[in-house]
């Protein structure tokens, strides 16, 4: 089955059109990252410490209650 001309030019406009929506926020992101010379992925993460929390919701009287 042959595909008219009219519609694989729609076709080939569409899917041009998809993709540019698709890349530009990617390359305005790294058009500003070019701009600002920000290198978050350089970034280094805190160190996070390891908290101690009790994750018991019953009283410190020891008999169970949870009053």
């Amino acid at each position: 089955m042959k595909m008219e001309q009219a519609t694989r030019q729609r076709i080939t406009k569409n899917v041009i059109l998809s993709l540019f929506i698709y890349i530009l926020p990617i390359a305005a992101m790294f058009i500003t990252f070019t701009i600002t010379g920000q290198r978050p992925w350089l970034k280094k993460q805190p160190v996070k410490t390891q908290q101690t929390k009790s994750v018991n919701t019953k009283n410190n009287d020891g008999n169970g209650s949870n009053d």
